[in-house]
């Protein structure tokens, strides 16, 4: 079996470790008054920590970077998972009598697939059905474990946005504007937020969840979507 398969354990809860930090960060309650005038021309990364001492947002700014770093090795770890796991289902929906052959066209060219690749064949060959079972089986804790990660980096983020001043209302209706402007699958993801938020709050979600009053929505939950379409802003202008 391939090493990235060897172990379905959970490993560490880095998010929720750094999430926890962020909390105690900010628990402090050391927030600098917002003033009534609302300063629309600073930048997206001005805006996070704009209630925040110089010395808290140098603090935040760290955990941040370190939770970055701390969790880059869990996310490789998981794609790895996930690429094997792909290549294992392409192989087992395939016939062991022309594995030789159809093998070599999903193998990745990694050689950390290519030394495992007979290890698969011999497998296939021998009880295709365990490699249906292993391949279940290892999907579905990988799934509990990209939710778990999910969950927790929503709820950082939301502690990470607490601190971001008040939306005015050009910033809101310019949002709103933007969100009707994507493409379909990042509306996927900008229903996704709001319900998570939602949930979050134990509110209860409206039948149509676009159709939302920018007015009405917290201060996290604007933000939270105000960011996401910077990103969808930027990786566009990126892929132009």
């Amino acid at each position: 079996m391939t090493p990235s398969l060897e172990s379905s354990k959970t490993g560490p809860d880095v998010f929720g470790y750094y999430r926890t930090q962020v909390e105690e960060l900010l628990s402090q309650k050391e927030k600098i008054p917002h003033h009534k005038h609302v300063d629309t021309k600073k930048s997206s990364t001005e805006i996070i920590g704009a209630e925040l001492s110089d010395l808290k947002k140098e603090k935040l700014n760290a955990l941040l970077r370190q939770c970055v770093l701390d969790s880059t090795p869990e996310v490789d770890e998981m794609q790895s998972r996930v690429d094997s796991l792909h290549l294992m289902s392409q192989l087992s929906n395939k016939k062991p009598s022309t594995l030789p052959t159809d093998a070599e066209s999903v193998i990745p060219e990694d050689p950390s697939f290519k030394e495992v690749e007979d290890d698969i064949q011999l497998l296939m060959k021998s009880d295709p059905g365990l490699v249906k079972e292993i391949v279940g089986k290892h999907s579905s804790d990988l799934l509990a474990r990209l939710n778990d990660v999910q969950q927790q980096l929503e709820k950082l983020l939301d502690n990470v946005v607490t601190t971001c001043r008040p939306m005015s209302r050009g910033e809101k209706r310019d949002l709103q504007r933007t969100i009707k402007e994507l493409p379909g699958e990042n509306l996927e993801r900008v229903a996704g937020i709001i319900k998570n938020h939602y949930v979050a709050l134990g509110k209860e979600m409206p039948d149509d969840v676009f159709v939302i009053n920018m007015e009405e929505e917290d201060n996290i939950l604007l933000w939270r979507l105000h960011y996401f379409v910077a990103a969808v802003k930027s990786a566009r202008k990126l892929a132009s």
